[in-house]
């Protein structure tokens, strides 16, 4: 089976350095190219029907995310597979809520790349493996019964949070950086329901058994 994929980036540098890492792939063929999201849903429009999309999520015109939207309502059979250089768990977020099948970083090499692509065409998920998540527990975000669960990381913050750790000594302690603890912080406050961090507090140690 040849798979046909169109590429979506705004540095045409990057497209280009896909199409000569793939190139020598007998199973794989470039059939389309955008520089923003806009290009992108327009190449589909017009009938260009790939059997995957590899999408930036920063984009001019129109973001990845955006477009993912847009393309998994009217497409909903072509996985998307996110590309970027971006690595922080509430991108990887937006972009799997947005209908992405996959994340995966810019920085990864070749064969993980190719077997993400296969991966999601075999109706699977895929998430790069220097991800800053755990992926067993992030494959469920899709589910709605998931929105009420925290990752083995958030479970981590919250007992930090008990402890009364500040931002800084978490992310000290955890060997993260501020912006991700606070990007998990936020996704702990979303799924609990909660804003105040003594609702939090007092939601672990009334509901959670944390052992840290």
């Amino acid at each position: 089976m040849k798979v046909n994929i169109i590429i979506a980036d705004d540095h045409q540098l990057f497209i280009d350095g896909i199409k000569s890492i793939l190139q020598n792939e007998i199973d794989i063929s470039i059939i389309g190219e955008a520089n923003n999201g806009l290009e992108l849903i327009r190449l589909v429009e017009k009938g260009m029907l790939p059997n995957i999309i590899l999408t930036d999520i920063r984009m001019p015109v129109m973001d990845g995310i955006s477009a993912t939207r847009i393309l998994t309502k009217e497409h909903p059979k072509i996985p998307i597979l996110a590309l970027s250089m971006y690595d922080q768990q509430i991108d990887v977020v937006e972009m799997i809520e947005a209908g992405a099948k996959g994340y995966i970083t810019k920085n990864v090499q070749k064969k993980e790349l190719i077997q993400a692509i296969h991966e999601l065409l075999h109706g699977n998920q895929y998430f790069s493996k220097n991800l800053d998540i755990d992926s067993k527990e992030f494959l469920t975000v899709n589910s709605p019964k998931s929105n009420q669960k925290l990752t083995r990381r958030e479970h981590e913050i919250l007992a930090l949070l008990i402890k009364g750790r500040t931002t800084l000594q978490m992310a000290e302690e955890l060997k993260l950086s501020k912006y991700t603890i606070d990007t998990h912080r936020k996704n702990i406050h979303k799924k609990i329901g909660i804003k105040s961090n003594a609702g939090l507090v007092n939601y672990a140690l009334n509901h959670m058994n944390l052992n840290y």
